[in-house]
């Protein structure tokens, strides 16, 4: 009886290497809450009132912005955040520290029941693996709300 071998994925799918690199000094520095509102206004611009997005601020010891990751795209009042996928990214460049920032369509600065359970969830999870969970923040057309400024982080 002749042998027959059964093809695998691995004979269909190369091999996949991502190299990280930095390519340029970082040049903006995170001092407080309204430097980062002022940095990832911009970011946030298009979407500001019709979805919700949520991205990562990652920075170096220094509190350099070294990364934006855009994590998710949600609904007019929602987004699904997963801490694995915010860790993940964190853990592959070798951040600091990182900051949530997502923008509430509505207008409304006030954090939500999920906003907090999340903001608290990634700031002790990212404890775990050296990294500081330095703020999560709201920003709106009219303004932001800072869970540090707020005495929640």
């Amino acid at each position: 009886m002749k042998d027959i071998r059964i093809a695998t994925f691995k004979d269909f799918v190369g091999e996949l290497t991502a190299i990280y690199r930095r390519t340029e000094l970082p040049t903006f520095q995170i001092t407080s809450s309204s430097s980062v509102r002022e940095f990832i206004y911009p970011y946030f611009d298009d979407v500001m009132d019709d979805h919700e997005e949520v991205k990562v601020i990652h920075l170096n010891r220094k509190n350099q912005v070294v990364n934006i990751h855009h994590l998710t795209s949600g609904t007019d009042n929602g987004c699904l955040i997963s801490t694995k996928d915010v860790l993940r990214q964190a853990i592959l460049i070798k951040t600091s520290s990182l900051i949530l920032v997502h923008n509430h369509p509505s207008g409304n600065l006030n954090p939500s029941e999920a906003d907090k359970q999340i903001s608290s969830k990634l700031r002790e999870a990212s404890k775990l693996v050296d990294i500081s969970t330095l703020d999560s923040i709201i920003v709106t057309r009219e303004g932001y709300y800072s869970f540090a400024d707020e005495g929640l982080f």
